[in-house]
């Protein structure tokens, strides 16, 4: 919410909902690159609209976004010293840039159409750029695809407040659907809230292909310093990534509002990160997030572990049908074994117990009773993924008795199962795996 106030600032501003929290994260962004005087609290952030100017907005996405703006680049490729050997590939590079016939290089085409770079004319190259510096920024950033166009209509970039809001997902034609959705169509009932200080919310998201916000606003201190994070700068990584990086979240004891957005759809999407989700995603350990990182064929289909399991973690969901699915397939005890000691975590929000241990050593002592009966191992241990899976338990705790007096093992878990199977259903998950596998709990080599 923004508020008109009187006084040393003119503008009062408050994270009254996402879009706020992410506007006053941007402005603090631009306030301080200009070092420019403001007034932050825990709860407002007040500065002078004054000092915001279109131009200074766009230098400052000039900067911001350095590595998305294709004139930069000629620039630097024209401030490089090269080789002699190597100035045909500076002159192939430079006219591409300036040819490039593509929706975020079109305006780098209409500047300079007609002109071709040879290796000599850098200055006129320079001149032309510094001429037309603001157009370049400002059409390069309003169409690019993970810039302003990603987050807001880009046709209302740097426009005083509008008839709706500009951000994806609340803006609309009003022209066209103004009436459809105003009470009894008439226009004015119609409630919205729009602010040019909304062209600050690309810079409160990170620079990730699955944009993200984090809405820490218990303070504005906490909502910037969240927000500030190196992981923001990696193009290559995406929201559920960094939910593994302990340093995102080691400073965040309660719940926190997580916005984010993918470049192919039109509308931002919002998740809960609880207290729980939080402990077990800085609990997981290295391994096993490369696990859940390896492909994972099932038939014809990959399965993306990874962002299985992190659903499953934040809607406190157990990984049983995951599980199942990976039992039925043979050499699957890798994954496996480390799904089943995240699992333990949402099970009972700790590492793998003394009891998964038991369930690891018995399912062992079987495999040395019978090392001379590998295919009775293995018929047993089909006999359990069938149960288990179907979810006959009580087959499940026959075949368990059934195994145990043939190989004449005591199966320390069984009388947890027999109680109360559904929530000790884990210990079974790591029984069965381990009896089938010729690797250890850990996914090490025997």
């Amino acid at each position: 919410m923004k508020e008109i106030i009187e006084g040393e600032f003119d503008t009062r501003v408050y994270p009254s909902d996402w879009r706020w929290s992410a506007a006053i994260v941007g402005v603090n962004k631009y306030l301080k690159n200009y070092d420019i005087s403001y007034n932050q609290t825990d709860d407002y952030l007040e500065f002078n609209t004054k000092e915001i100017t279109d131009e200074k907005y766009l230098l400052f996405v000039e900067k911001y976004f350095r590595e998305s703006m294709h004139h930069k680049k000629v620039e630097d490729l024209l401030d490089i010293t090269w080789d002699d050997d190597r100035d045909d590939e500076r002159i192939r590079t430079v006219n591409q840039k300036l040819s490039e016939n593509t929706s975020s290089n079109s305006i780098m085409l209409k500047t300079f159409k007609g002109i071709e770079y040879n290796g000599k004319n850098n200055l006129e190259i320079k001149k032309i750029i510094d001429k037309n510096r603001l157009l370049l920024i400002n059409e390069t950033f309003r169409g690019g695809r993970s810039l302003y166009y990603n987050f807001c209509n880009e046709n209302n970039l740097l426009k005083e407040d509008l008839s709706s809001c500009r951000i994806k997902g609340y803006s609309m034609d009003m022209l066209k659907k103004g009436k459809s959705i105003a009470y009894m169509r008439d226009t004015s009932t119609f409630l919205y809230s729009d602010d040019k200080l909304f062209d600050f919310i690309p810079f409160a998201f990170s620079k990730t292909r699955e944009a993200f916000f984090v809405n820490n606003n218990f303070t504005l201190e906490k909502l910037i310093k969240t927000n500030s994070w190196e992981c923001h700068n990696q193009p290559q990584s995406n929201m559920r990534n960094n939910l593994f990086n302990r340093d995102s979240f080691n400073f965040i004891n309660y719940d926190v509002e997580i916005i984010y957005k993918e470049r192919d759809k039109d509308y931002f999407e919002t998740i809960y990160v609880r207290e729980k989700a939080r402990k077990i995603f800085n609990r997981i350990e290295k391994k096993q997030l490369q696990a859940l990182r390896k492909p994972c064929k099932i038939k014809n289909e990959f399965i993306k572990l990874e962002k299985i399991t992190i659903d499953s973690i934040l809607n406190e969901v157990k990984l049983d049908d995951l599980l199942d699915t990976l039992l039925k397939e043979r050499n699957r005890g890798y994954f496996v074994s480390h799904l089943t000691a995240i699992n333990e975590m949402i099970y009972r929000e700790e590492d793998m117990t003394d009891k998964q241990k038991v369930a690891y050593a018995s399912a062992m002592q079987i495999k040395r009773a019978l090392k001379n009966n590998p295919s009775k191992i293995r018929a047993y241990e089909q006999r359990l993924v069938s149960a288990i899976t179907l979810k006959d338990y009580n087959k499940v705790c026959e075949i368990l008795l059934h195994l145990s007096t043939y190989a004449q093992v005591s199966i320390g878990i069984a009388v947890d199962l027999f109680e109360n199977f559904e929530d000790n259903k884990n210990l079974a998950y790591t029984f069965i795996n381990t009896l089938g596998e010729k690797k250890t709990f850990k996914g090490e080599g025997k």
